[in-house]
C-alpha cells in the first residue's frame, strides 16, 4: 500500500503533473492540498479516467483538499465537526482512516492570522483526539505549514521567528505528535535533511538546498509498524509550471 501526500497549489494548474504522476506511481491514496477550486468546477472526470474516485471539499481560489483513491471509503467526513471545511477532510475504509489536512500558513508573527493559525492547530488537536484510534490504523497526511524541528529548515536561526517555524507554531504541533503519532519520514530519515518544499521565490533554491519540510505523514503506531519506507519524490519540482511542494510518499506492508 502507498499513501501519498501533495500540496499542489491549484489542481486545475497541475493537472498536467499530478495525473501522469498518478498513472506512472499508482499510490492507492493521494491527500492534496490547496486545491484553489470550487467543488463544481473540481476536474473530477480527470481523476476518474486515471482510475481514481476522487473526494474534494474546495473554495474558489483558497485552501482546498481532496482525497484521490483506488478504494471506494465506507464514510467520508469533511471539515472538522462541521467547521474548515476547506482544510480538513477525512476517509475511512474497512482497516484504515486517512486524514487530510491543510494547515494555515499565518502570514506573520504579528498577524491575526498567525493567531488563527495556533488556534487551528489546538482545534486540529481536539479533533484528532476523538476521531482517531490510536489502536488502530489512521494516517494524517498533509501541509502542516510547520517545520517542527532545526533540521527541518535550511537556516534555523535566521527563520525563527517566520510563522512556518516560530517556537509557538512548533510547540502546537508538537501537542499533535505527542498524543501517540509516528512522523514517518523521521521514522527513515532521523538525522537527514529532508525538505519537502522550496521557494518560488528563492533562486536557485533546489540546486542550493534551501528549503522546508512543511509536510508530513502521521501514523498511528500500529500503522507505523507497517510501515517500509517513506521520501521525497523532487521530479514534479523540477518540471514545468510545478508546484512549490514535493510529493511525499509513504510505503506499507499488506
Amino acid at each position: 500500500m502507498k499513501i501519498v501526500t501533495f500540496n499542489v497549489n491549484s489542481i486545475r494548474a497541475r493537472l498536467h503533473i499530478v495525473i501522469p504522476w498518478l498513472k506512472e506511481n499508482r499510490p492507492d491514496i493521494l491527500c492534496m492540498q490547496e486545491t484553489k477550486v470550487d467543488d463544481r468546477n473540481f476536474p473530477e472526470s480527470e481523476f476518474s479516467r486515471a482510475g481514481y474516485q476522487v473526494y474534494f471539499s474546495g473554495i474558489k481560489g483558497r485552501n482546498g483538499v481532496a482525497v484521490a483513491t483506488l478504494h471506494e471509503p465506507e464514510e467520508v467526513l469533511i471539515g472538522m465537526n462541521g467547521e474548515e471545511r476547506d482544510r480538513v477532510i477525512t476517509l475511512r475504509f474497512d482497516n484504515l482512516a486517512v486524514t487530510n489536512v491543510y494547515v494555515p500558513q499565518g502570514q506573520s508573527i504579528e498577524s491575526e492570522k498567525y493567531q488563527y493559525k495556533l488556534d487551528f492547530l489546538g482545534r486540529l488537536r481536539d479533533y484528532l483526539r476523538e476521531i482517531v484510534d490510536f489502536s488502530g490504523n489512521h494516517a494524517v497526511c498533509g501541509d502542516m505549514n510547520v517545520a517542527p524541528e532545526e533540521i527541518d529548515v535550511h537556516s534555523p536561526q535566521r527563520l525563527r521567528n517566520h510563522v512556518c517555524f516560530h517556537i509557538d507554531a512548533r510547540n502546537a504541533y508538537r501537542e499533535i505528535l505527542s498524543m501517540g503519532f509516528v512522523d514517518l519520514l523521521r521514522k527513515f530519515h532521523p538525522e537527514e535533511r529532508v525538505y519537502t518544499f522550496y521557494d518560488y521565490r528563492v533562486r536557485n533554491a533546489i540546486e542550493k538546498g534551501l528549503g522546508w519540510r512543511v509536510d508530513a505523514i502521521l501514523a498511528t503506531p500500529k500503522l507505523a509498524e507497517k510501515c517500509r519506507d517513506c521520501y521525497v519524490d523532487i521530479r514534479p519540482r523540477l518540471m514545468e509550471r510545478p508546484s512549490d511542494h514535493l510529493p511525499l510518499i509513504a510505503e506499507f506492508d499488506p
